[in-house]
């Protein structure tokens, strides 16, 4: 694609649907992004369509305030969808989404082609009145959809992301529910996709179906919440309209005493897995920019086969937690 000549500090608009396709970054990360810009100057170009960002919104509001310079990549697309469809790909390809927003790009993406598919069939390559064709109605009720027109573009897309076309058409639907949750209540869409509320594929979809007084007001008070992150069993409560009564005597509420027989907590050993990951990761980025020249064969092959084992025991894990979601 064609970069524009030179660096300087353009003038781009920002679209608040592509804008929120981008993982928005933790504050330690914007931070030393910012710190990396300032340093080095902003090394990628920001991709653009027709002037609107479709990549690289971060750098953009980071050089635009402090007033460093940066080159832009012009891109070419047929229509919105198209753009839209090209962002959920693109951002698919980035390290550290979360599954929430991971499921939701997916569903988006193939939303999005399907609309394209729609449009090419229905004025066989007419661009006339291309904008007019509206998204699907959101049925809480829907949890599957099976569109035999439309297989192919599911099976590629689930081809790229290594699952199935039914899950594929699964996650479409969980899009369009983050997407009916995100016009009532934006808030509790972005903290659902950036992982802070951990609802499960069904509580999503019942959610959606809620006034926006309910979801507001479950936002109130899972934001009220002493922890910073919101569980699936504390979630599920809230949806359900099961939570503890609040007037209950002072001593219900204190903390427990050490003497206190500890609460089972189903999540611990999962917490506790999800803590060891970081650590894991860590030593195997040391042991990739480590020089291997001096690593006998029998090290290297042992460390293959071990990791051979754990990647099939991680899309084992991986499977199991989806069908649980």
């Amino acid at each position: 694609m064609p970069v524009r000549e030179g660096k300087q500090l353009w003038t781009l608009i920002i679209d608040r649907e592509f804008q929120d396709l981008i993982r928005p970054l933790f504050k330690n990360e914007y931070l030393q992004l910012e710190a990396n810009i300032m340093a080095d100057g902003c090394r990628e170009p920001i991709s653009v369509w027709n002037d609107v960002i479709v990549d690289g919104h971060n750098r953009y509001k980071i050089c635009t305030e402090h007033g460093v310079p940066f080159a832009v990549e012009e891109k070419t697309f047929s229509c919105r969808e198209e753009a839209i469809a090209w962002i959920c790909a693109n951002q698919l390809g980035r390290r550290n989404l979360t599954e929430e927003s991971r499921k939701y790009l997916i569903g988006k993406q193939y939303e999005s082609e399907k609309i394209i598919s729609r449009r090419q069939a229905i004025y066989q390559g007419s661009s006339e009145d291309l904008e007019k064709l509206p998204y699907e109605p959101f049925n809480p009720d829907e949890d599957r959809r099976i569109v035999p027109s439309k297989k192919r573009t599911g099976e590629r897309i689930a081809e790229e992301n290594h699952i199935s076309h039914g899950t594929v058409e699964k996650y479409s639907v969980y899009t369009r529910a983050i997407e009916e949750i995100r016009k009532k209540e934006p808030q509790m869409a972005t903290k659902i996709l950036s992982g802070r509320y951990k609802i499960s594929h069904k509580g999503v979809l019942d959610l959606a179906g809620r006034s926006q007084e309910e979801i507001r007001n479950l936002n109130m008070r899972l934001e009220k919440s002493q922890y910073p992150f919101a569980k699936y069993q504390t979630t599920r409560r809230e949806i359900q309209g099961t939570a503890p009564n609040t007037n209950t005597r002072p001593d219900q509420n204190r903390q427990p005493s050490i003497k206190d027989m500890p609460v089972f907590d189903p999540d611990a050993e999962v917490v506790g897995l999800t803590l060891t990951i970081p650590s894991w990761s860590s030593s195997i980025d040391r042991i990739v920019h480590s020089n291997l020249d001096n690593v006998s064969e029998g090290a290297r092959v042992k460390l293959c086969n071990a990791l051979i084992e754990l990647q099939d025991a991680i899309e084992t894990m991986i499977s199991v937690i989806k069908e649980e979601v």
